[in-house]
């Protein structure tokens, strides 16, 4: 066990990488995170290809919030190869989170999270947890145990979810975990199936804090079929993470996830909210521009 020394909220920071692509959906993560948040956090945006009025467009609406904004523009000349395939809904900014530890020269440990997710309550105590002894506090993901072993993972061990990470940037500079990932996508593009995720299985093998799974409900939890231990989660998230590739994200209009509707709960309250997901049938996109319409006179 770490020693679970509380820190107060605001000496704390996160994470989050996403270019044009996941603009909106970053301003929609955001929005859900300001909404549950007790202290003002500073908010480090790593992007690459994030227009000039995209940056102006997320300063003006989080002015004034709990939420303080900084961007760090990435240089994508140090990526190595990366295995993105064509059709593969990641892009490189999935990569940068690899290199917060030298982005964020001035941070100890910082919470890194994913644009494809939605906070739903207090995050506070992963925030304050001193996890000096790991070099990230995560989640489990549901994983094969053949998967495990070709990453070197002990059975007795987890593979976790890297969308929600509290990284402890001290121990990754201490033992150079970025060139050592780096490396790792380098020279096994076959294992990274799950892009960077793998990477950092493949190079942390295990050695992590367990955080209580709330705070990254994934779409599995939600599996009617799921284990029983996970009923709370699902019932009771801090953080929904919708995982999965293509359908399974909330802003596609055939989404299925329980949980989809507080993707809209908070687009609404964003420069997006006219948003129509680009698979909803004609009927329905014509009745979505006219409750938009009859929502916006009405507010």
């Amino acid at each position: 066990m770490p020693n679970l020394v509380k820190k107060p909220l605001n000496t704390h920071s996160i994470a989050v990488t996403f270019d044009d692509n996941y603009m909106q959906h970053a301003c929609v993560m955001l929005q859900s995170l300001n909404t549950h948040l007790t202290s003002d956090v500073r908010v480090f945006c790593i992007y690459n290809n994030l227009k000039e009025k995209s940056r102006q467009l997320l300063n003006k609406h989080f002015a004034g919030s709990k939420i303080k904004l900084e961007f760090i523009e990435f240089d994508k000349a140090v990526l190595p190869l990366l295995p993105i395939k064509e059709n593969d809904h990641v892009s490189e900014a999935a990569f940068f989170r690899i290199w917060l530890p030298y982005l964020l020269p001035g941070e100890k440990q910082v919470l890194f999270l994913d644009t494809d997710l939605i906070v739903n309550g207090d995050i506070s105590p992963p925030l304050q947890l001193d996890i000096s002894a790991y070099p990230v506090a995560a989640i489990p993901d549901s994983m094969s145990e053949e998967k495990k072993a070709t990453l070197g993972i002990l059975p007795t061990s987890h593979y976790f979810n890297s969308g929600v990470m509290l990284m402890n940037l001290v121990y990754f500079r201490q033992h150079d975990l970025t060139q050592k990932l780096s490396e790792f996508i380098t020279n096994f593009p076959q294992l990274c199936e799950f892009w960077d995720q793998d990477a950092f299985n493949g190079v942390i093998k295990g050695n992590f804090y367990v955080l209580e799974p709330k705070y990254n409900a994934q779409s599995w939890h939600f599996d009617k079929n799921c284990n029983e231990r996970f009923i709370e989660v699902a019932t009771n998230p801090a953080i929904v993470h919708f995982t999965g590739a293509g359908p399974n994200k909330p802003w596609l209009f055939h989404n299925q996830h329980p949980l989809k509707k507080l993707y809209y709960h908070y687009l609404v309250k964003t420069p997006f909210a006219g948003y129509i997901p680009p698979d909803i049938p004609r009927s329905w996109r014509i009745f979505r521009v006219i409750r938009f319409m009859i929502y916006k006179y009405l507010s």
